[in-house]
């Protein structure tokens, strides 16, 4: 499974919902990247590893971080995206209001601060490498 690819078509969806001016959807692809993100990480240390199948985005940091360094800005990015992962599906009208442009911002540059923490500071070990190519 290569949850990184996944990864690349719900980030730029992020960016054509918001200029939509879809915030609530922007948002939504937003957390879906992150968690595809997170995801690639977690399927190359432990593919079975029970979080794979949750959306569990601050527990996924916690056992990243148990091998790679860890980041206040991530762990914070994971809570809220894991927080809003669910009620930017499944909204009340009432809660509409809460989906702005600039909450759609935050939340594109957090999957891109994912993104990021993703491609330089986890990078595959020789490790990882063996593991999954025994």
């Amino acid at each position: 499974m290569d949850y990184y690819k996944l990864s690349e078509e719900p980030l730029q969806a992020a960016f054509s919902n918001k200029e939509q001016g879809l915030y609530r959807m922007s948002v939504n692809m937003s957390t879906l990247a992150i968690d595809l993100l997170l995801k690639s990480v977690l399927y190359r240390m432990e593919p079975t590893h029970d979080l794979i199948m949750g959306h569990n985005h601050a527990g996924i940091v916690t056992f990243i971080e148990n091998i790679y360094p860890k980041n206040d800005e991530v762990r914070r990015a994971a809570k809220l995206s894991r927080k809003y992962f669910k009620d930017s599906r499944y909204s009340r009208s009432e809660n509409l209001a809460v989906f702005t442009e600039a909450l759609a911002d935050d939340f594109i540059g957090y999957a891109e601060l994912i993104r990021d923490y993703v491609d330089n500071d986890c990078r595959a070990t020789f490790g990882d490498l063996k593991k999954k190519f025994r």
